[in-house]
């Protein structure tokens, strides 16, 4: 049966005072550690795709290239499709030990004391490169992308967190029904509940919604939402997750 009257910490005069969940505390949490972190890994991965990137270009045009000799094969036991050689070649006056990851058909045509080539800086041997090598370089856009992401997740997160407490400080209360209910499995397999509702408003009229719950609802349930009276889209059904009154 519906309440008459709602929760009674809705009943107070806005603004009420409100707190943050656990579940609040969480989510600024992670707003404020990805928004610090954004700008210098973001810094980081601008530099490591430079350098990368430069070292690339070096090789090419000023790399000295040696004979190397096969040490060992193997192919990565996780998935089997990696394709591994360990080599090592002197310059410099030292004899230089690696590995690196190689293309199959360059791969294949290795074996266990054959010689292959490398290519390495006359002033930094130990950086080289093997002739048939399977290289991921990190492109210098993916720094500007990946702290891009960031920042805009740690703006979102952020903003979540302040519209349910500046509607839980300022909203009406207003009785509601559920008029539909969907849950369907997320590409993580986590569920994923959703409810839309209607409710009326003070001045008259009715006013649909619609928003993600934890619990399974029924068509015709009774529940109460608060909403923002100068702009009634902004609603949400009571309880809020991530915010709550002091005197609930």
């Amino acid at each position: 049966m519906r309440s008459v009257s709602p929760p009674s910490e809705l009943t107070r005069s806005a603004p009420r005072e409100v707190r943050l969940t656990s579940a609040g505390i969480v989510l600024l949490a992670i707003s404020w550690v990805l928004g610090i972190a954004a700008v210098p890994l973001g810094m980081l991965l601008y530099a490591e795709a430079r350098q990368d990137r430069d070292v690339t270009a070096n090789l090419a045009s000023r790399g000295v290239q040696t004979a190397a000799v096969v040490d060992r094969l193997w192919r990565e036991e996780d998935d089997g499709s990696s394709f591994r050689a360990a080599v090592y070649f002197d310059a410099g006056g030292s004899r230089i030990y690696g590995e690196r990851r190689m293309q199959q058909s360059a791969w294949k045509r290795l074996s266990v004391g054959s010689t292959t080539t490398v290519r390495h800086l006359p002033e930094d041997p130990q950086r080289w490169v093997l002739a048939g090598e399977r290289r991921d370089r990190l492109p210098v856009p993916i720094a500007f992308v990946i702290s891009g992401i960031m920042i805009s997740v740690a703006v979102i997160c952020g903003a979540v967190v302040r519209w349910q407490r500046s509607l839980l400080q300022d909203g009406r209360p207003a009785p509601g029904v559920v008029t539909a209910f969907s849950m369907h499995k997320t590409t993580h397999g986590a569920a994923h509940r959703e409810v839309r509702y209607e409710f009326p408003l003070l001045g008259g009229g009715k006013q649909t919604g619609k928003s993600s719950v934890s619990k399974p609802a029924a068509v015709g349930d009774a529940i109460w939402v608060v909403y923002d009276p100068d702009r009634p889209k902004r609603n949400k059904p009571y309880p809020f997750s991530l915010v709550r009154t002091y005197s609930s």
